[in-house]
């Protein structure tokens, strides 16, 4: 059985140590901290009965909570958890009450929120602008994109089309004797059959009366018309003469003979293909 004197020495050691291992700290102390961080009281001894943190209010300036409650003889040993949301002066104990509804009478616990901004400053700095803001922000963006596609689609669909219409307007235009000149040169060299030279004939004869606006007269009128006129004259009466007179002398300058129809394109000969 232990000795009585070992046995007090051993309680006066896990009392000693259980004092160093706990430390109090006194009400009264200003605790600190900066605005929205989290800060601590921990090891506060505090009189009476337990305390608990008040409901929370819509407008509260501190949100408080209770880590741990101990009782301590006839009081507890709290850690205590704080959040300040405005900047002050502040007395947690605002933020306390008794659980089992009693008075608080609690001694003061000066909490002190610290602002992150300077002093004399209630609002935060401005936002520094970028590009886009000093541009008048996306929708001046969008109407700047816009117009550039805008102008790239127009050139796809004109550019082009302009690079067509001045590769038609340089290339040489096809005359009407150049339309003409194979088929003469074979009926001048005997390579056309002969059942071709009244088409041609037909052709041209139709071509010039359209021409000439000769539709409504008879045959013979027009022939007459046509024989005159210094443009198809010297063709059809060399073209007559070698359909109706094949042993003629075929051996003529069909340059100078075509030369009058240089001016009139290709194109307005629709029956002559």
């Amino acid at each position: 059985m232990m000795k009585p004197r070992l046995t007090m020495v051993i309680l006066v050691a896990v009392a000693l140590s259980s004092a160093i291992a706990l430390p109090a700290q006194e009400s009264g102390e200003l605790y600190s901290q900066s605005v929205g961080k989290a800060g601590y009281i921990k090891e506060i001894i505090l009189p009476g009965s337990e305390l608990i943190a008040k409901p929370l209010e819509q407008e509260s300036e501190m949100v408080v909570r209770i880590i741990q409650a101990i009782p301590h003889g006839d009081s507890f040993r709290y850690e205590i958890q704080f959040h300040g949301l405005e900047p002050g002066s502040h007395d947690l104990g605002d933020w306390l009450e008794r659980k089992d509804g009693s008075g608080s009478n609690l001694p003061e616990i000066p909490i002190e929120i610290l602002s992150l901004l300077p002093p004399g400053q209630v609002e935060p700095n401005a936002l520094e602008t970028g590009w886009l803001p000093r541009l008048g922000g996306y929708r001046n963006v969008l109407i700047g994109a816009s117009v550039l596609w805008g102008l790239v689609f127009l050139f796809l669909l004109f550019g082009g089309r302009k690079k067509d219409e001045i590769a038609e307007e340089t290339e040489p235009q096809e005359s009407l004797a150049d339309l003409l000149k194979t088929r003469l040169d074979a009926v001048q060299n005997d390579e056309m059959p002969k059942e071709q030279y009244a088409e041609l004939e037909r052709m041209l004869l139709a071509f010039w009366r359209r021409r000439l606006g000769l539709e409504s007269a008879d045959t013979a009128e027009a022939l007459r018309t046509i024989h005159e006129n210094p443009e198809a004259g010297p063709l059809m009466k060399q073209l007559e003469q070698w359909i109706h007179n094949p042993e003629s002398d075929k051996h003529i300058n069909l340059s100078v003979l075509l030369e009058p129809l240089r001016s009139i394109p290709a194109n307005e000969a629709e029956t002559v293909s």
